[in-house]
């Protein structure tokens, strides 16, 4: 994947012409090339379908908006655009060459399995998702190839048990609160990095972490990357029967969906236990 110096982005571009014809002023793109021509990038080239042609020396980009732009539609709000560009932007250079100088950083992201994972490393978890693993901070996320491991040296085991390493490190840091509802706990996870949300109920402590207020095991949705519902075993059939409107609503306007399934959490590992009909 690195080796061709191509770099595909996870979203697309719709939406330049209204239904009568007439070309529409689109916000969304216009700010994408303001902010990329800034960093001394340009477009080279949009397809019909809205893909996005981006190089810079020996960098070919191929760039969608889809879920930028469904983020900007759904808050209104251009940091979805920066972030992307800031995606597209640390996209050009190659992860570190220095194994302990990356570690700390490991951590799982969660995907639609039907996804195209362009050769990322990628573990199916249930039919509806899948877990990669990336190089992630503040501002962006990369995600990590087999050419990665041969750089560092190491296995696809090692960077399982440093991202669960680095996931429990963090899930000590973080809060799980919860909302009462008719006497019953809605649990949700409190971290400044929202994205890495749902990845943390993989983390091998989020047992013990759940265990006081909801028990083991416990029950959880997670339809986009920045959101998740923990509940008990004894609660299931309350907020299975509730939820349904909130995770596909979540799953349909994010521009990061990852399954409306319900999920079980159990020491046989995760299994979707039903799911919700995608609008």
């Amino acid at each position: 994947m690195r080796h061709s110096k191509t770099l595909i982005l996870l979203t697309m571009l719709f939406g330049l012409f209204g239904c009568d014809g007439k070309k529409k002023k689109d916000v969304v793109f216009e700010e994408f090339k303001t902010q990329i021509e800034k960093k001394g990038m340009k477009i080279d080239s949009v397809e019909e379908s809205g893909l996005i042609y981006i190089s810079r020396g020996e960098w070919k980009l191929k760039v969608s908006l889809e879920n930028a732009r469904k983020n900007f539609s759904r808050d209104n709000d251009k940091i979805h655009i920066s972030n992307l560009v800031e995606t597209v932007w640390i996209g050009q250079a190659e992860t570190p060459g220095n194994w302990s100088a990356c570690k700390e950083k490991i951590f799982i992201s969660l995907f639609p399995s039907d996804k195209d994972f362009d050769g990322m490393i990628h573990q199916k978890i249930t039919d509806g998702f899948s877990k990669v693993y990336m190089l992630s901070s503040d501002t962006s996320q990369i995600f990590l190839s087999t050419d990665d491991l041969d750089k560092w040296t190491i296995t696809e085991k090692d960077l399982d048990t440093q991202a669960n390493i680095n996931a429990d490190h963090l899930l000590l840091r973080c809060t799980l609160t919860f909302d009462t509802i008719e006497n019953r706990k809605l649990g949700i996870l409190n971290v400044d990095n929202e994205t890495l949300k749902p990845a943390l109920l993989f983390a091998p402590s989020m047992k013990e972490k759940a265990k006081k207020d909801f028990g083991f095991p416990f029950y959880a949705v997670i339809p986009v990357r920045d959101f998740c519902y923990i509940f008990s075993e004894k609660d299931f059939k309350f907020f299975s029967e509730r939820l349904g409107d909130v995770v596909t609503d979540e799953y349909r306007q994010s521009g990061y969906p990852i399954t409306t399934e319900v999920l079980k959490f159990s020491d046989k590992g995760v299994e979707a236990v039903g799911q919700y009909q995608k609008k």
